[in-house]
């Protein structure tokens, strides 16, 4: 009896969930490497002690939206902080998406846009990028408008690829279609040329970035969701009151007043990322791909077997299950300790 009181839309959804496994070296995340510096602990130590535990956190998060705000170059009312990025995505889609509308994802993307349409009752639809990886701009804003889309998610830098969409292409979608376009910024700082400075002009633009990936605290999950004005206003009728809590919030506001920090450390990734890759493309039989990200994804004869035999070597890096991706994996830019490694086991594995 209790199986009918679920979703009809849901009985064969499966839920993203995260394996426990056995590791010494974690490369499966696209998480940063680096820890937070001592003088930024103890600046988060001394702001947490000035905590009201007692108190509901500010429901606006308003002096770290602020802080944000200069940090990105847009104006604070025109961001909104969230529970992670995961929250901002089913906040839009469950503000957007009636029962049974259209999202359009591409193919390979991140799987949560398609999560979240379909646990808000909506549609999923995606479009398959090419074997290189690319989109073919032009068929997609077709499909877009022949199938009545509600709303378009891109990740850009994509997650897994690390391809990245022009400001020309997005522009092309954003002129061409009348649904909203989210462009997940999760990954820009490792890019450098957001969209974020088009939010004014682009009414159906929304831009979602996160302080997860480029400032090294996936552990806080604090997102933003940036838009104009109007389209705010309606979107934060779908956000809960007090969703960002205050420890989070005090934590956030530590991080993005060290901007020479974060950019610093989006420099060590990015010169980690070059040995990677570089190391990666010395390798015969495998396929790295250009990436934008502080991630690799690279092709395999046959990646399972390549993942179990790292996986027995206490390395976990993340593979796929679905066929379009049955035979990548994509490696997490690690330490230099940790990239050598990975490095010498993986040629090792393929000898």
């Amino acid at each position: 009896m209790i199986e009918g009181l679920f979703k009809e839309n849901l009985k064969n959804f499966k839920p993203y969930t995260v394996p426990k496994l056995d590791y010494e070296i974690k490369l499966d995340a696209n998480e940063s490497f680096l820890k937070l510096s001592p003088y930024i602990m103890e600046k988060i130590l001394d702001k947490i002690n000035k905590v009201e535990f007692n108190r509901y956190p500010d429901p606006a998060a308003e002096k770290v939206c602020a802080l944000y705000s200069k940090y990105i170059g847009i104006n604070k009312k025109n961001i909104m902080a969230g529970n992670g990025s995961d929250e901002l995505i089913q906040i839009i889609t469950g503000a957007l998406l009636d029962k049974n509308e259209k999202i359009m994802t591409l193919s390979p993307d991140f799987s949560m846009y398609k999560n979240y349409a379909e646990t808000a009752g909506g549609k999923a639809i995606t479009f398959q990028l090419d074997d290189n990886f690319n989109l073919d701009v032009d068929k997609l804003i077709d499909k877009i408008n022949g199938e009545k889309i509600k709303i378009l998610f891109i990740s850009n830098p994509n997650n897994p690829t690390g391809n990245v969409l022009k400001r020309e292409s997005i522009f092309k979608i954003l002129n061409n279609c009348s649904c909203a376009v989210v462009m997940d910024e999760a990954y820009m700082e490792f890019y450098g040329e957001s969209i974020v400075d088009s939010i004014y002009e682009y009414e159906n633009l929304i831009v979602l970035r996160t302080c997860s990936k480029a400032m090294a605290s996936a552990a806080i999950r604090l997102g933003f969701l940036i838009t104009n004005s109007f389209m705010i206003n309606e979107i934060k009728k779908a956000k809960p009151p007090f969703n960002v809590n205050s420890v989070t919030q005090a934590l956030g506001e530590v991080l993005l007043s060290e901007v020479d920090y974060i950019k610093s450390s989006v420099e060590k990734i990015k010169r980690e990322r070059e040995f990677l890759v570089n190391e990666l493309n010395g390798i015969d039989k495998i396929k790295p791909y250009p990436t934008y990200a502080n991630f690799v994804l690279v092709g395999f004869e046959d990646a399972d077997f390549v993942y179990k035999k790292l996986l027995g070597n206490k390395i976990v890096v993340r593979n796929y299950s679905d066929n379009r991706l049955k035979n990548f994996l994509r490696i997490t830019v690690g330490s230099r300790e940790e990239n050598k490694i990975f490095i010498k086991t993986l040629r090792s594995i393929l000898k």
